[in-house]
């Protein structure tokens, strides 16, 4: 792994921070761009993306914390050591949608508009995220006979877990599922869908992936029980998620075809 990518005298580039900061950076570009067809100011989603990009940041990380509290006691500042990677999504885009959308609508702005505007950069900056969380060793992995198995070194969070065991690489996983619903979105976009619909198409075809990867993601034994069923909290909130998205596209279909009809 690369957990550096390079070190100049006294800046180092640590591989997540750099494409997490590339995430954003061509998502708010993308966005702007589509928000502009679409008759929203670029600027104002520049603002609500920077809304956006420190709540997703603060909630993603709380909960990759939570989750791995393990891995940070005893070092309690490396919590706050984002660059290094350790982002849960699901901690951060769901507060971050709520207040995103809060904004939008107290400026005036068609928020669910905005939200088609901003759907493929979400995908696309997961696709590139998932590359950092990868070369840094977080995010990992079950261990695995199959082919796909890689070795992560000791110096990293999952070489450390597992000394020379083959695990699933299931950052690089995510990240493909990523870059597929990207293209998707794009394709899907060419159609005239109903306002909204893009991004809960997003949400429901995310939800549907990080349910099943969670299948193969590793997690503290003791990290968020929750009964006796066998769910992780990420898998529990993707059935909300899937549910609410599906259930939004269904009824905003019925009132189109009834006005329609009438």
């Amino acid at each position: 792994m690369h957990r550096t990518l390079l070190e100049l005298g006294p800046l180092t580039i640590h591989s997540y921070g750099f494409f997490l900061a590339l995430s954003f950076a061509f998502g708010i570009w993308l966005a702007g761009r589509r928000a502009e067809k679409r008759g929203i100011p670029a600027e104002r989603i520049t603002d609500v993306s920077l809304i956006i990009i420190v709540t997703t940041i603060i909630g993603a990380r709380a909960l990759y914390v939570g989750a791995h509290w393990e891995q940070f006691q005893g070092r309690w500042l490396d919590m706050f050591r984002t660059w290094e990677g350790g982002l849960t999504m699901y901690g951060g885009a769901v507060p971050a949608a709520v207040l995103g959308m809060w904004f939008l609508r107290r400026w005036g702005i068609d928020a669910w508009k905005a939200a088609d505007a901003i759907a493929p950069s979400m995908a696309l900056g997961l696709g590139l995220t998932r590359i950092g969380c990868f070369l840094s060793g977080c995010c990992f992995g079950r261990p695995t006979d199959g082919p796909l198995g890689v070795i992560f070194p000791a110096d990293c969070h999952a070489g450390s877990i597992h000394p020379g065991v083959p695990l699933h690489p299931a950052q690089l996983y995510a990240s493909a599922v990523g870059f597929f619903l990207f293209v998707l979105l794009l394709v899907v976009d060419r159609k005239k869908l109903p306002r909204g619909h893009l991004f809960l198409t997003f949400l429901a075809l995310y939800s549907v992936a990080r349910f099943l990867l969670d299948m193969v993601r590793e997690y503290d034994p003791t990290a968020f029980p929750i009964a006796s069923v066998d769910l992780t909290l990420n898998q529990w909130v993707s059935i909300v998620v899937f549910v609410f998205a599906v259930g939004k596209i269904a009824v905003g279909r019925r009132a189109a075809a009834v006005r329609t009809a009438q």
